[in-house]
């Protein structure tokens, strides 16, 4: 075997030794219960879904990106009127339950990945535009579901590979000027600075008349519409969003969830109270404890020391994959994989943060951990897409 196809070993041991602590958390978070035995089958069909993506032709991918945006929104649609579950996120095929926002955000990063380099070098008349009606699509299906969390989720990873792709901050600015509008709306004086800023911009890249017209008028109806979209929400939007400013509002309601979860770090203290021994996960307190809260399960039976040996190990995942998309010469294959490091990065740290307190609860997975298929299986086939990627190297 050369050595360009190696497979890099870092990257791989870290996979493997996440994968291992996600079904020790589950069995523990499930008292030995089947959901183990379950996300044991999910790691075995997510196992080949790896395999396929690691030998799979990453020109072929690049090829038959555009492709993939069609049946992902198709999907996103029918979750909108089909959809089952608690807040209504799944489609339920048979025996099984597929979350289809979990497809949308692989295969943003994919097409993102195709999109931007032509993007960047102007190859493609109004492709700002397009690109950004594309991301807003997607992300608007999403969030419509309703799965604000994950539709915010999505804006942030297409943002972390706009910058990685090269775009300065005025386009990144015009990009994310729809958010900064929305929060502009608190207040007139807020509205007004944030208009004489995109002005600016607008006016030193000497935009075009079009451009001038689509985001004033975009951002202005943005920040007028805001107020409505909130009263619009859900009620556990809005509880999710206060409670996360001041859990002890209500302890025994919203904030109950965050409160059980600090309980539960904070009882691991610093070597943990050990494997299957954790007593807010027997006594039944901490809630959602195999899927939202399963770093919660985790902390507290290994502790502050077994949380940072957890960090670490998503910390030499992501660096290697982000190692791998700075040395890749290819411009698809090193967005795509620095999309995938961003999407480790996003969700690692809102879970956990979400865990802590330090974040309001979003029902974003821990990569490799929480339990459940689709979340796997598009976690495995992107890590797989990232060492397709970086088995390419010609240094170590």
């Amino acid at each position: 075997m050369r050595s360009g196809d190696r497979i890099d070993i870092l990257m791989a041991l870290a996979l493997g030794s996440l994968v291992c602590i996600g079904l020790l958390s589950i069995y523990s978070a499930d008292s030995g219960g089947d959901l183990f035995y379950r996300q044991l089958a999910v790691f075995g069909v997510g196992f080949a879904v790896f395999i396929v993506a690691y030998n799979f032709p990453l020109r072929m991918i690049e090829e038959l990106s555009p492709f993939v945006y069609p049946p992902v929104a198709a999907l996103l649609i029918l979750t909108m009127f089909f959809g089952q579950g608690p807040a209504g996120r799944w489609l339920v095929v048979g025996p099984m339950n597929i979350q289809a926002s979990e497809f949308a955000k692989t295969a943003l990063i994919i097409v993102s990945a195709r999109w931007l380099p032509g993007l960047k070098s102007g190859a493609v008349r109004l492709s700002g535009p397009i690109f950004l009606g594309g991301v807003a699509i997607l992300v608007g299906l999403t969030v419509l579901q309703p799965d604000l969390g994950t539709g915010v989720t999505m804006g942030l990873i297409v943002l972390g590979m706009l910058y990685w792709a090269g775009f300065g901050f005025r386009w990144i600015f015009l990009f994310v000027s729809p958010v900064l509008a929305a929060v502009s709306s608190i207040g007139f004086g807020w509205w007004l600075l944030f208009t004489g800023l995109l002005c600016a911009i607008l006016y030193r890249d000497r935009a075009p008349a079009w451009k001038w017209v689509f985001l004033t008028v975009l951002n202005t109806a943005v920040a007028a519409l805001t107020p409505v979209a909130w009263n619009l929400l859900m009620p556990y939007q809005k509880a999710r969003l206060t409670t996360f400013l001041d859990p002890a509002q209500d302890p025994q309601g919203a904030g109950w969830n965050i409160i059980q979860s600090q309980v539960a770090v904070g009882a691991g203290r610093f070597y943990g109270q050990g494997f299957l021994q954790g007593t807010q996960k027997t006594l039944a307190y901490l809630p959602a404890r195999h899927t939202d809260f399963i770093f919660s399960v985790f902390a507290e039976e290994f502790g502050f020391v077994g949380s940072i040996i957890l960090l670490g190990l998503y910390a030499l995942l992501i660096w290697r994959i982000l190692l791998a998309a700075r040395r890749s010469m290819n411009p698809f294959n090193s967005i795509m994989a620095a999309g995938v490091g961003i999407y480790f990065m996003i969700h690692v740290f809102v879970n956990i943060g979400m865990a802590v307190g330090i974040m309001p609860v979003k029902g974003l997975p821990l990569p490799l951990m929480t339990y459940g298929g689709s979340h796997i299986f598009t976690e495995m086939l992107m890590v797989g897409l990232a060492l397709n990627a970086a088995r390419n190297w010609r240094s170590w």
